[in-house]
């Protein structure tokens, strides 16, 4: 049987640190691992998996967390991670099928966060319930909650990594609450600011999880890097490793598994899982793990998979997978990129910020609802500086600009497993994604109204390039959609799993709507009330056992 291309070793090229985060990590699993019993097993790193967990260890949960990548070293950049992924079967864009899907934003200690540019967004009102726009078939797309339930764990995120900038203005309380005050625009960002007021536009300080002063025991940016594809050398950024792992490292309930990977969970009766099959990837050898709890932070690509590969006797189909919705309604939101050059002084130019800090300073929402645009449903546009150094133009000011729209949810969009196997034997991913005829008539609306904004700054020789969204991308939604009824979904309010009470998902999988914005800052704040739901559950269950 063909098998997949799968990743680089883990030590490819010295991208392994050299050093453990702390006395809770190590890489690969122990033998006698599955003599234990952890109150709960969290399964990824990346941005829900590291505040979920964060949460629970702080309750005076045991936890065990596995990540199959591994701790980075301070040099590698997003080119150099994304050799240490496996890819993923997936369409290309006349519809043939490849091996070159892209089922992560990285696979590492701290996922994505450690490369992403701090984008930390709110969602709208019009997120948690869009059926009076967005029309689907079959595809349920109001969430089970309100911005408002989720408003709490917003402002506690906001403060815990560092948030500064955003639609709303700043409070004056800084280390208490709210969002801190923007960095500064770039050239680029200041002359965008000024073409979009002069059309008419609200632009606003694109909210960014990176410290403008020494904050949260982390320094401040000191502008030396480009604040997005790297590693921040200073800690500024709010990475989930230096925001709420490394703060863990030596907490006596936290252990940290690092080249571990996730192969199925298991079940001894029908409604719970009773352990978790790992392979220690260093070693080669399959494992087993024991948890209260299992909660699922690995991204709505891989989420679901692991539920798919998970086959029991109790569950033939997949754990959690009792009404065939697992792996369906895939969205990965649509993207394009526009860039022009404006004439700029010498003194602009020599600006080391036109290249170097956050990656975006000014965004743009003004089109978020629109009933110009296709179906009335908009987009965000933003600042996107270039993260390849090499691509920058040196001769004039380069205004680069991204537009981020959310996908209609369909739930022939879907996750699933091919015959091929991959690397470790197990069957490949399957990103099996068309976009909707609508979703791309609303993003060429929206790359027209980028292309009027840049060219009233000024612009010359406007291009556009596309993120190849289709075949998978750095936002990942829907795979485990959540709702109040088990027949359309598969998790509940909480992101509790319908048919498998002791299981949780925290990751994107959950949202019945991607929203269309960047969803880190949002993922993280779902991730943030699930936690404290699971540790009220599992506090009631000790009690009806004692």
């Amino acid at each position: 049987m063909k098998r997949l291309r799968g990743p680089s070793p883990l030590e490819h090229a010295g991208a392994r640190h050299p050093a453990p985060l702390g006395a809770a990590h190590r890489d690969g699993l122990e033998e006698d691992a599955g003599d234990r019993i952890w109150d709960v097993c969290v399964i990824g790193s990346g941005a829900s998996g590291a505040v979920a967990t964060d949460r629970l260890v702080r309750q005076g949960l045991d936890v065990l967390m596995i990540e199959e990548g591994v701790r980075l070293a301070p040099h590698v950049d997003l080119d150099e991670a994304e050799t240490l992924t496996r890819t993923a079967l997936a369409r290309d864009e006349s519809g043939r099928w490849t091996d070159e899907g892209w089922p992560w934003t990285t696979s590492n200690l701290g996922g994505g966060t450690v490369f992403y540019g701090g984008a930390s967004f709110r969602y709208q009102p019009f997120d948690f319930d869009p059926g009076t726009l967005i029309h689907t078939d079959g595809a349920d797309v109001r969430w089970p909650y309100s911005l408002a339930d989720l408003v709490p764990y917003y402002e506690v995120l906001e403060r815990r990594l560092g948030v500064h900038g955003g639609p709303e203005p700043a409070t004056a309380r800084e280390g208490r609450g709210g969002r801190g005050p923007a960095h500064r625009p770039s050239p680029a960002g200041e002359v965008l600011r000024e073409a979009g007021e002069s059309l008419g536009y609200r632009p606003f300080p694109t909210p960014l999880a990176i410290n403008r002063e020494p904050y949260g025991g982390r320094a401040g940016c000191d502008r030396e890097s480009l604040c997005v594809s790297h590693i921040c050398p200073t800690g500024a950024k709010g990475d989930v490793v230096s925001v709420f792992l490394a703060p863990l490292a030596a907490h006596p309930n936290f252990t940290l598994r690092t080249g571990v990977r996730a192969l199925r969970l298991e079940q001894r009766r029908a409604g719970e899982v009773a352990s978790l099959r790992c392979l220690d990837r260093f070693t080669g050898t399959a494992r087993t793990v024991r948890a209260r709890a299992f909660v699922l932070a690995c991204n709505a690509v891989q989420s679901a998979a692991l539920l798919l590969r998970s086959r029991t006797p109790y569950s033939p189909d997949g754990v959690g997978n009792h009404s065939g919705m697992v792996g369906r309604g895939l969205c990965v939101k649509l993207s394009e990129y526009l860039s022009g050059t404006v004439a700029a002084a010498p003194e602009v130019l020599a600006d080391p910020y036109t290249t170097t800090g956050p990656f975006s300073t000014v965004a743009f929402l003004d089109h978020y609802l629109d009933p110009e645009c296709p179906t009335g449903v908009g987009g965000l546009i933003y600042e996107s500086k270039r993260d390849r150094a090499r691509k920058l133009v040196r001769d004039a000011l380069e205004l680069r600009v991204e537009t981020i729209l959310a996908d209609h949810p369909s739930l022939d969009n879907r996750v699933g497993l091919s015959d091929r196997l991959d690397e470790h034997g197990m069957p490949a991913v399957v990103i099996d994604y068309t976009p909707d005829p609508r979703d791309l008539e609303r993003l060429s609306w929206m790359s027209g109204r980028c292309e009027r904004l840049l060219r009233t700054a000024g612009a010359t020789a406007v291009v556009r390039r596309s993120t190849g969204f289709a075949q998978g991308s750095s936002h990942l939604h829907g795979t485990c959609r959540a709702g109040e009824d088990p027949a359309r979904s598969v998790v509940d309010p909480w992101g509790r799993v319908h048919s498998a009470d002791n299981v949780y998902i925290v990751d994107g999988s959950f949202m019945p709507y991607p929203g269309g914005l960047n969803p880190t800052l949002t993922i993280q704040a779902h991730a943030l009330r699930t936690s404290g739901a699971i540790a009220s559950h599992l506090a009631a269950d000790r009690a009806a056992h004692v």
